[in-house]
Parts: structure tokens; sequence; C-alpha cells
């Protein structure tokens, strides 16, 4: 009789997960030694008079995500979309209007002309990270550099 890979791979992981219960009800001992150092050990011989130590996971708290009201998620809805507008405030961007046409369309193929106007659309406030951060010094130096090296 033949047992085929599956059949005896499944054997396995069942008496694997018979043993692990059955080692899950194993007591921990622990204990401080005359030197002062301290011993654990699930065998109650080496323990001596040492008292089991209380292994088990804490219960879940009452009002987990998974199980918390609706109330509960319509809460973080409010408090996620209040940090929205905060943060949006915290960095105003320009309008569309004062803001200055752009060259590149935000797009920059692999030509100098492109490479050119790209970086004259940094330089001129016509673009802005896609995170909607501001460009700074360093965005300003790249591209100062970029005129010099593409823009004929």
């Amino acid at each position: 009789m033949k047992i085929s890979i599956v059949q005896q791979s499944l054997s396995t992981l069942c008496l694997t997960l018979v043993l692990a219960s059955a080692d899950s009800d194993a007591e921990i001992y622990k204990w401080v030694d005359a030197n002062g150092q301290t011993h654990y050990s699930e065998r109650r011989d080496d323990a001596g008079k040492a008292k089991p130590l209380d292994v088990r996971p804490a219960p879940a708290p009452a009002s987990t995500p998974a199980t918390a009201s609706p109330q509960y998620w319509q809460d973080q809805e409010r408090l996620f979309r209040q940090r929205e507008v905060e943060r949006s405030a915290q960095t105003p961007r320009a309008p569309e209007e004062a803001r200055p046409k752009s060259l590149s369309g935000g797009r920059v193929e692999e030509t100098d002309a492109s490479k050119c106007n790209y970086a004259r659309d940094i330089i001129s406030g016509a673009l802005e990270h896609r995170n909607g951060a501001p460009i700074d010094e360093n965005d300003r130096q790249i591209a100062e550099n970029d005129i010099r090296t593409y823009c004929h």
C-alpha cells in the first residue's frame, strides 16, 4: 500500500496539532536559585516548591475593531475626515488660476526639450509634488542644473 505525499503531509499535520494541543496544558514553573538566577522549567522536579505560572493569554478587549459597533466606525470616519481637513489646511495650495501655465504638462519624456520644459515648470511654480508637498530649495537647484544642461 502506497501513501501519497498529500496523505503523508496531512497525517504529519494532524499529529503535530494533536501533540501541540496536548502540550498546551503543560505547566511552567519559575524559581530563583541560591545564586539569584531565575529559571523556568516544565518539569516539577526541577522547580522544587515553586508554584506553576499562569501563562494563559489575556482575554481580548470587549470592543475590538472587528466587533465594534457602527457608532465606533462612524466616529473613526469623522476623526479621519477631521485629520484630512487639518492636513490640507497646513499645506495650502495655490488656486489653479494663480499658477503659471505648465509647459510640460507634468510629464517628462527622454528628450532635452521635454526635460528643459519640466525644469522651467518647477522654477516657475507651475508644478508641485504629486503628494501636494511644496517645491523646496533642493528641487529648485536640481531644476536650475537641468536648465543649464538641457535648455539650448
